[in-house]
């Protein structure tokens, strides 16, 4: 299990189920963190293999359920790759967060 931050403590915990401060339960975190993790790498495989509109998907899903600046990465190179230009200017919005300019 990965290090997570206890939404309710804000405690880092390493590989416990339940935050040893405040008793948070912390598994769906981890479930959450492991699923968005897979998104990410389905979406760096479609990529490679030449599936875009399934690497967009994948990014996006990635994205939606853990918002790393990965997983807003592969779907501005993905969108790109789409020749959506609209759409990746969204996603490098999200990558570099509000102090980007476009």
């Amino acid at each position: 299990m990965s290090s997570i931050i206890c939404p309710a403590c804000g405690k880092e915990n390493n590989d416990e189920m339940e935050c040893p401060r405040c008793g948070c339960e912390l598994s769906i975190l981890e479930m959450i963190s492991r699923m968005a993790e897979k998104e990410l790498f389905l979406s760096k495989e479609s990529l490679v293999n030449g599936d875009i509109p399934a690497a967009v998907y994948h990014a996006g899903k990635s994205w939606h359920l853990k918002k790393s600046p990965e997983a807003a990465r592969l779907a501005f190179l993905s969108a790109l790759a789409t020749g959506d230009f609209e759409q990746a200017g969204r996603w490098y919005l999200r990558d570099c967060g509000q102090g980007c300019e476009v």
